[in-house]
């Protein structure tokens, strides 16, 4: 990647597994789109891509589990989200991963 280039986006991959074993008061299914939004509040959207994928091996009760691949390419790690939350502990995470101030830029 030169400097010019962009830096990759940190990826997110909610495990679809745990979306589907929320309770439906939980509102599972519909946990993407607010971690989406939760990121657009904080400025972080168009750097960060919010993806389902299959069983990440973690399985917490009332949680989800969520793979962060951040920009730098290296520090892979797990997560676990309340979806209480709407998705605002995701994204103070990834706030703190990359350095962004709350609020859009």
């Amino acid at each position: 990647m030169s400097a010019l280039e962009p830096p990759e986006p940190t990826e997110l991959h909610v495990c679809h597994c745990c979306l589907m074993r929320l309770e439906v008061s939980a509102g599972g299914v519909d946990l993407p789109s607010r971690l989406q939004e939760a990121l657009a509040g904080r400025g972080l959207a168009e750097r960060t891509r919010v993806m389902e994928s299959g069983c990440l091996g973690e399985c917490p009760e009332g949680l989800v589990t969520v793979m962060v691949l951040p920009d730098s390419g290296s520090g892979a790690h797990v997560q676990l989200i309340d979806p209480a939350k709407d998705g605002a502990d995701l994204a103070e995470h990834v706030a703190a991963l990359s350095g962004a101030k709350d609020g859009p830029p």
